[in-house]
């Protein structure tokens, strides 16, 4: 969640190589699917890249953790407003992130 906060959005791929590489793809996406339920996050799918998943933090994920410890000092996180507002924003935030996935 705190990555997803950090860096507003990311795909299912980058979330993996993050967070847990040393487990199968199967099981990020099984985490990622549980904190969708939960409220804390949401996706797209991005139509153009076929079945390509961007999660994003909610409101109500965005708001959970800034509470964090490891949020403290850092500029205030902002959860989506809603899916358009995402699509709109995705091929800007996808790019500026994608080095940083790669150093």
């Amino acid at each position: 969640m705190a990555v997803l906060v950090q860096y507003r959005m990311a795909t299912t791929a980058q979330m993996h190589r993050l967070i847990a590489l040393e487990v199968r793809v199967e099981q990020t996406r099984r985490r990622l699917a549980k904190l969708r339920q939960e409220g804390i996050i949401d996706r797209i799918t991005l139509p153009q890249t076929g079945r390509t998943r961007v999660w994003y933090p909610t409101r109500h994920g965005a708001q959970l953790a800034g509470g964090w410890p490891e949020m403290r000092g850092r500029q205030p996180p902002r959860g989506a407003v809603n899916r358009t507002a995402v699509r709109l924003k995705v091929e800007h935030e996808l790019t500026v992130t994608r080095p940083r996935w790669h150093s």
